[in-house]
């Protein structure tokens, strides 16, 4: 079936699998989006599934040049890559790939899409009161103080029914921000919309490119104030201390897969977003000949701006306090063309934050912040609550129905 538009792609069923990635992937810019629907081969499941990805991709980059692989990996896919004990969710495939015969370009969303009086979520819920938030950067704090990590990114799950909202809505309400990393997957399973401002890394060629996060403030609306906020952001000692022990932690993690030399590294960006500011940083390597997607992923996965330092104890220690799988939020949502090895190769994918999973009407996503020894509790509070007011905006709410609400189940459904 020809769905020669955004929308047509939006619509398409669980079944035909439509993905849109909008934003600056490749060498798109704001103007396009990548899109596909019907799939000719899905490479999905667990990390044994995982091991085939070189020889699925290579198959299918000789046979369709044209086309590539989108999808998403989990949060919890890096128990494949490193022993570390993290809960999961059954139902879902620690990652998805589907491979498209051809990847279109089409015109992107100008402005936030219209729909007819969509309904609106009836509520949303927390699995957490700032009480237990308050609790829960303390005990970062304890394995801070005991040598254990240097830093934390500390989520928070959000949950909400949406009553007859589509997806489609939700992400078409999020259509005018020009988020730089937007992407939309429809599977069987479930379907994902994410809001990301993040580069996990890009690849063309030989050469990587990763852009971590690290510091945020609130814009003002008023652009004296903003100008303001701008210089202090930039000046902040705390953030940019975070930023560059994340990117120090990126440059280690490139190093398995770069010529160490040829790595490095631009600091503190400041990017502009409609309700904060963010500071971004770029890392860059020449990437060794025999480093294909697997290596890449093994090496680099999860990014380290939603783990912490060092990765690995980070991660056991989010493990122990979240206790719920983060899932696709988190984890990363991309797209990979031509055949590993050739000049024509690309890869880009982004960290799947501000990502929302909808399943049997139910859409949960997950919101984090980076908790460091001198973290004030209240303020990383606040901030949490900043990322969030997007993504419960699209859902139909006020973005005060989120301090409104008290402790409640953490999810409507059970984690496995």
């Amino acid at each position: 079936m020809i769905r020669p538009d955004i929308h047509g792609i939006l619509s398409a069923s669980p079944e035909e699998r439509p993905a849109v990635l909008e934003g600056c992937w490749l060498d798109a810019d704001q103007t396009q989006a990548l899109a596909a629907t019907n799939p000719v081969s899905i490479l999905e499941g667990d990390g044994q599934a995982f091991r085939e990805l070189p020889g699925w991709l290579a198959r299918h980059a000789a046979q369709f040049p044209a086309g590539g692989a989108m999808g998403y990996l989990s949060y919890e896919l890096a128990r494949t890559f490193e022993v570390v004990d993290l809960p999961f969710d059954p139902a879902i495939p620690d990652f998805s790939l589907a491979y498209y015969s051809k990847i279109d370009r089409l015109p992107s969303h100008t402005e936030e899409v219209a729909h007819p009086d969509p309904p609106a979520s009836s509520h949303i819920l927390q699995g957490f009161n700032k009480e237990r938030f308050v609790a829960d950067v303390e005990w970062i704090r304890v394995y801070i103080a005991a040598g254990d990590i240097y830093q934390a990114n500390l989520t928070q799950r959000f949950a909400a029914r949406l009553d007859g909202l589509r997806p489609e809505d939700i992400y078409g309400r999020l259509a005018g921000s020009r988020t730089p990393m937007r992407a939309f997957l429809k599977t069987p399973h479930a379907t994902v919309i994410s809001h990301s401002p993040e580069r996990f890394f890009r690849v063309r060629g030989n050469r990587i490119l990763a852009s971590p996060i690290k510091g945020t403030l609130a814009r003002s609306g008023d652009p004296a104030e903003d100008a303001r906020r701008r210089q202090r952001l930039l000046a902040s000692a705390k953030d940019l201390a975070e930023n560059v022990m994340i990117v120090d932690l990126l440059r280690n993690d490139l190093g398995r897969v770069c010529r160490y030399d040829s790595i490095d590294s631009q600091l503190w960006e400041l990017q502009e977003l409609p309700h904060l500011f963010h500071l971004v940083s770029h890392v860059e390597g020449e990437l060794k000949p025999e480093a294909g997607p697997d290596e890449i992923f093994r090496a680099l996965f999860p990014c380290g701006s939603i783990t912490g330092a060092p990765k690995i104890r980070a991660m056991e220690v989010l493990a122990e306090i979240e206790h719920a799988p983060r899932g696709i939020s988190m984890g990363a949502i991309g797209i990979i063309m031509g055949a590993p090895g050739s000049p024509g190769f690309a890869m880009d994918f982004n960290v799947a934050i501000r990502t929302i999973t909808v399943r049997d009407q139910i859409a949960e996503f997950n919101v984090g912040c980076g908790i460091v020894y001198d973290s004030e509790p209240e303020a990383e509070y606040e901030e949490m609550l900043l990322k969030a007011r997007p993504l419960v905006e699209a859902l139909g709410l006020d973005a005060a129905d989120v301090h409104r609400v008290t402790d409640v189940a953490p999810t409507f459904r059970s984690a496995g």
